[in-house]
């Protein structure tokens, strides 16, 4: 599985600024909503912070991986917010993230979900791969770097 058919540039935030966690739930949220692939901004908001109550998406190595499912999808979507300014996003002793990949998933989708997550945590263990990423200063030179690293991995 491959992240290509997935990614868009207008669903890249290349300037997150947000300085916690609700602050970046907030804008994830608002990007989502604005470019009209949600049918409940206030929903996916909600689903999450759910998520990071019941166990943090951060991963390390600058990177957090928000997801949920959310009713009223056909289909997953992926996101990938840049931060300039690190935030603290997991608990204290995990790295600040620069990088955000928000998947949702319509419910009945788990497998596709799952298999999703394993990529883009492939990806996140690439050398250099959140450095090229977080150096993109739009979608289209973000959605080029993700599908570059993509295709060299099995």
């Amino acid at each position: 599985m491959r992240l290509n058919e997935y990614l868009r540039a207008d669903l890249v935030l290349p300037d997150l600024a947000a300085h916690d966690l609700q602050g970046v739930v907030d804008r994830l949220a608002d990007h989502l909503s604005a470019a009209g692939v949600v049918p409940d901004r206030d929903g996916v908001a909600e689903a999450l912070i759910a998520r990071e109550a019941a166990h943090t998406t951060a991963m390390g190595h600058g990177m957090a991986l928000p997801h949920a499912t959310i009713q009223g999808l056909e289909r997953p979507v992926l996101m990938v917010a840049l931060a300039p300014d690190a935030v603290q996003f997991g608990p204290e002793d995990t790295d600040p993230v620069r990088v955000f990949f928000v998947l949702l998933s319509p419910p009945g989708r788990e497998g596709e979900h799952i298999k999703l997550l394993a990529r883009i945590c492939r990806l996140v263990r690439h050398p250099g791969f959140v450095d090229e990423l977080t150096g993109a200063g739009d979608g289209d030179t973000a959605v080029a770097v993700i599908r570059r690293i993509d295709e060299q991995h099995v």
